[in-house]
C-alpha cells in the first residue's frame, strides 16, 4: 500500500537530535543514508486517530522526500499485538509543502 505523509504519524525527534525524523534527516546530511532502500516503510494502523504510526523506516522517507516522493510503500501491521509509542501531537513532524 502506498501513503502519504499527512497519513501517517512520525515523531518529530528530540532536541539532540538523536530520535525520530530529525535524527534520520541529520544522519542523511552525514552520509549515515538508509541501508534498505528498496524494503518498505513498516506502519502500525492507529485505529482512534484512523492515521499509520511509523515504526520503521524514517531513513528511507527522508531520502525518498529529498529525492521529490510524495508517496510511500508501506507495510502495514493492522493488529499486531506489540505496543508502540504514539508521540504526543506537539511532537509531531509536519511537511507544509504548500506555497505561500
Amino acid at each position: 500500500m502506498k501513503l502519504t505523509l499527512d497519513e501517517m504519524i512520525l515523531y518529530e525527534g528530540d532536541a539532540y537530535g538523536q530520535h525520530g525524523i530529525t535524527a534520520a534527516f541529520l544522519n542523511h546530511t552525514q552520509g549515515k543514508t538508509t541501508q534498505s532502500s528498496k524494503d518498505a516503510i513498516w506502519v502500525r494502523w492507529i485505529k482512534e486517530e484512523k492515521k499509520y504510526l511509523v515504526v520503521d523506516g524514517y531513513h528511507r522517507i527522508i531520502k525518498g522526500l529529498l529525492e521529490g516522493q510524495t508517496h510511500f510503500r508501506c507495510k502495514i501491521d493492522w493488529f499486531g499485538k506489540r505496543q508502540f509509542w504514539l508521540p504526543p501531537k506537539d511532537q509531531r513532524f509536519k511537511l507544509d509543502l504548500e506555497k505561500k
